[in-house]
């Protein structure tokens, strides 16, 4: 489950906490006690080195096989050097306390560990316990102990709620579950009687498949804004832990760092919440468009130059990503010759080589033919990957090279260089 498990800690009393509270934490080989330095004294007193010997005393009664490391932030970057540890150390999960000197500065979540939930590449436990400001210990959360007792589980049934269920049935401390699914607000004159029927008939299929006791799982229905009715649920039910993935069905498949529900629930609940890394495989489709579907690339086109597709001269190739087309190419036919442009990514779907699939596609399909293109100066290697080569202005078709006229023959000046990819021999 957890075989390695990277504690963060800046010595303050809310990270001591921390440390006395993850003995359930299941399957731990290994505990990793880091603290992050910001370069400097770091404001204390005395050397991190001989106060994480101090720390280790409280983890000492686990029985858990223990390291300490103390590691220095690159100008001061406390989140990369936690996250960049915990992926050199392959840490199974990053655990967190939701205050302190260094790790948190505001209220519930802070910036800190924010931006570990957002870059790192593991699951993360946020621990956040009601009463621990109290001057006395008798007042601390009762579930210090139990994180693991009571879990409320947001469900939206995407495959990041398949991956969350399927670790959920190998936990083996897991005495309640509560499978919660939000509704967006009713609209005027919507059936939402239909729809929570509905909904919970999808709860309970999703509740037999769990490995767990059907008498220990809970499913419920609610509606309005998904992230405030997750955290006041949560201490409705007062439960010991929130799990959550951190994409959720509209946004999993992008390029954002966070999913939208997953921040807001960070930043409302006031409970120890698990952000569960998504193990995910993604359908991804590279495929020529047809003609019926050309209103779907001038969509994607929408953020570049609002470009028009013509069923009579174009070749539209798209990758899809869980149905949703991501990133579009052109081929276009002119009397003289093809031409390939139009070639965009969608913003959310960037960074993840989508734009290559497109241009293979096209390439698969026309490259039969001479290719001609008019390349952003920045983007020549990108295209020379694919077979085109830098040309002179008068090498390309004439109808090919008017497109540009407006430039003067001054192509450099508009960020532009003629290309061509020849046909296989």
């Amino acid at each position: 489950m957890f075989r390695r498990v990277l504690v963060a800690t800046d010595f303050s009393r809310h990270a001591d906490r921390v440390l006395e509270c993850i003995g359930e934490i299941p399957g731990m080989e290994e505990i990793i006690l880091l603290h992050v330095t910001d370069g400097e004294t770091d404001g204390q007193p005395v050397p991190a080195a001989r106060l994480l010997e101090t720390k280790e005393r409280i983890l000492a009664p686990l029985g858990v096989p223990l390291r300490s490391l103390v590691v220095k932030s690159e100008y001061g970057d406390i989140v990369r050097g936690i996250t960049g540890t915990a992926a050199r150390e392959r840490a199974s999960l990053i655990v967190m306390g939701a205050r302190g000197r260094n790790l948190i500065r505001t209220l519930v979540l802070g910036s800190v560990s924010k931006g570990v939930i957002e870059t790192g590449t593991t699951d993360i436990l946020v621990l956040h316990f009601r009463g621990e400001d109290a001057p006395e210990p008798g007042n601390l959360e009762k579930y210090c102990q139990n994180i693991f007792y009571r879990i409320l589980c947001p469900v939206d049934f995407s495959k990041p709620t398949a991956d969350v269920l399927a670790f959920l049935s190998h936990l083996p401390v897991v005495r309640e579950v509560i499978l919660l699914h939000v509704l967006p607000a009713p609209a005027p004159g919507e059936d939402r009687e239909t729809q929570n029927a509905q909904t919970a008939e999808k709860l309970d299929t999703l509740k037999s498949a769990l490995n767990i006791p059907a008498h220990r799982v809970r499913t419920a229905v609610l509606s309005g804004d998904p992230a405030a009715e997750i955290a006041a649920c949560a201490e409705r039910e007062d439960v010991s832990l929130v799990l959550i993935p951190r994409y959720g069905s509209g946004d999993y498949a992008t390029s954002i760092p966070l999913g939208r529900t997953v921040a807001g629930v960070a930043g409302r609940v006031q409970r120890p919440f698990l952000v569960r890394y998504p193990r995910l495989h993604l359908d991804v489709v590279a495929r020529e468009l047809s003609a019926e579907d050309f209103g779907r690339a001038e969509d994607v086109w929408q953020g570049y130059h609002q470009q028009k597709a013509d069923r009579n001269t174009d070749r539209i190739f798209g990758v899809f990503v869980e149905g949703a087309l991501a990133a579009v190419a052109r081929c276009r036919r002119h009397p003289d010759g093809l031409e390939v442009d139009g070639v965009f990514t969608h913003e959310q779907y960037r960074n993840r080589g989508y734009a290559k699939k497109a241009v293979q596609a096209l390439v698969a399909a026309c490259g039969t033919e001479t290719l001609y293109m008019h390349s952003t100066l920045p983007l020549v290697t990108f295209y020379g990957s694919f077979g085109f080569t830098p040309i002179s202005e008068q090498e390309l078709p004439e109808g090919i090279r008017a497109r540009f006229g407006f430039a003067g023959g001054n192509l450099e000046g508009a960020n532009a260089a003629p290309m061509r990819r020849l046909p296989p021999a």
